[in-house]
């Protein structure tokens, strides 16, 4: 981690309150490591979000290149490598 910056923010006073009261309980040594820990957090979130969405491209392009597989071949394959059985045509 890289050195801390100083940044005020000011809060409407419910969640002022909210902040104290998770410090008081000992959740966190000061407003600052609550307030840093959220933003920790949702930063975590929004990274995880733009994997899943590039992800999520990646599949639409194989789609629309036809990179595609049947639903019976794409089980078979996932059975295989967990070494089961090959799932059995109707």
């Amino acid at each position: 981690m890289g050195e801390a910056a100083k940044i005020t923010v000011t809060l409407e006073p419910r969640l002022e309150e909210y902040v104290r009261d998770e410090v008081a309980r000992g959740a966190f040594k000061s407003s600052s490591d609550y307030i840093e820990s959220v933003l920790r957090d949702r930063y975590n979130d929004d990274q995880r979000v733009h994997e899943l969405e590039d992800e999520l491209q990646k599949g639409i392009d194989d789609l629309e290149a036809g990179r595609t597989l049947s639903l019976e071949d794409a089980f078979n394959g996932v059975y295989a490598e967990l070494g089961l059985d090959k799932l059995r045509s109707r």
